[in-house]
């Protein structure tokens, strides 16, 4: 099973972002559209996530990546955030699973100029490694969706 996730894993790295955008239904993501700038969309999650009293351990610019390094990436950025007592609490049950946490929000936007918002979809995550979607996970999927609701809302 661990050689399933880790293959999976790989085969994401070498997928482009951009087919995310065309997809109707991923099962690693839930895809949400934004009807603000991946600047303003990513400080409204930031500033939901502090205010929840969650920890931002990372904001990942892959467009300014891009550019620092000579190509063109349209914007795109994802914040690492989490909090330590509710990972610790999975790793407990499955230290494996540490390779999902913290957890991540990518914010895209695709070749027509439309904004994203990606968030893992915990579920499946939680079926790959055996692990009751209840609970802990539940709870996750909850905190994530509202943060991704709030971001987005006008």
């Amino acid at each position: 099973m661990r050689k399933k996730i880790v293959y999976l894993l790989l085969l994401l790295t070498l997928i482009p972002v951009g087919l995310f955008a065309v997809e109707k239904k991923n099962r690693l993501m839930e895809k949400t559209a934004s009807p603000f700038s991946v600047d303003e969309t990513m400080r409204r999650i930031e500033g939901i996530v502090k205010s929840q009293g969650g920890s931002v351990f990372a904001v990942f610019d892959h467009g300014r990546n891009a550019s620092e390094a000579g190509m063109r990436l349209s914007p795109n950025k994802v914040i690492v955030f989490g909090s330590p007592k509710v990972g610790t609490l999975l790793m407990q049950q499955d230290p494996s699973i540490s390779l999902e946490l913290p957890l991540r929000i990518s914010v895209w936007e695709d070749a027509d100029g439309k904004v994203w918002v990606g968030s893992p979809n915990l579920e499946t995550i939680a079926s790959e490694y055996g692990m009751d979607s209840g609970g802990i996970i539940e709870k996750m999927r909850e905190a994530v969706t509202n943060i991704v609701s709030k971001s987005v809302a006008r």
